[in-house]
């Protein structure tokens, strides 16, 4: 299956049009039709650019880090460019939070540096993953620097460094779903879930 369009290296991503779209259907036919605009050799390089960053990591770890990248990039690519909704979900609303999300894709994309290219797709791909699949812009399982990775426990999210990354400009935590890692142990996790589910169920069953 062929995503891509003519190569255009100098076409530049209208970051206000992003911020204006209302539904979810609208959204994802703006993000085919400029992620269309890039090539095999963009997620290559955003590899090749990604695993220079992280070489000097120990081994096993930097071998983790690059599998779950690969996941972030290409999958969360080609998962973007086949992605159908029917026609409910297509007319949901989305999150007010594009709006800001377009504005900061905006001023970290058009620097005017040789890296404003691919930032930007690192932007396509993560709003699709937030706006649209309501995920973290991290796949589930990526790892973090001093320990702990994005889990999913009962369908909510938890990320480790949400807190400690909330500030940085292009860590795009602001915008994730998932909620900080609380500090319980999965065991600690499991309990306090079986624990408010009995609750629910005594409080709230009607049968």
């Amino acid at each position: 299956m062929r995503f891509w369009n003519r190569f255009e290296k100098s076409h530049t991503v209208d970051w206000a049009r992003l911020g204006r779209r209302r539904t979810k259907g609208d959204l994802l036919a703006f993000l085919k039709e400029e992620a269309a605009r890039f090539t095999p050799d963009d997620l290559n390089l955003m590899m090749i650019n990604y695993d220079a960053k992280i070489k000097d990591l120990p081994a096993e770890y930097k071998a983790e880090l690059s599998r779950y990248a690969r996941i972030q990039i290409t999958d969360g690519y080609n998962r973007l460019m086949t992605k159908t909704l029917e026609s409910v979900h297509a007319k949901m609303k989305v999150s007010h939070a594009l709006h800001r999300f377009a504005a900061s894709a905006k001023r970290e994309c058009t620097k005017g540096t040789a890296g404003d290219r691919l930032r930007s797709l690192k932007y396509l791909i993560a709003a699709y993953s937030v706006f649209i699949e309501n995920e973290p812009p991290h796949p589930t399982g990526m790892p973090f620097p001093g320990g702990g990775a994005v889990e999913v426990f009962d369908g909510v999210y938890y990320c480790p460094v949400k807190d400690a990354w909330m500030d940085i400009d292009d860590a795009l935590c602001s915008f994730c779903p998932a909620q900080q890692t609380p500090n319980l142990t999965k065991e600690e996790r499991d309990s306090a879930a079986k624990e408010e589910k009995l609750t629910n169920y005594f409080y709230n069953y009607h049968g």
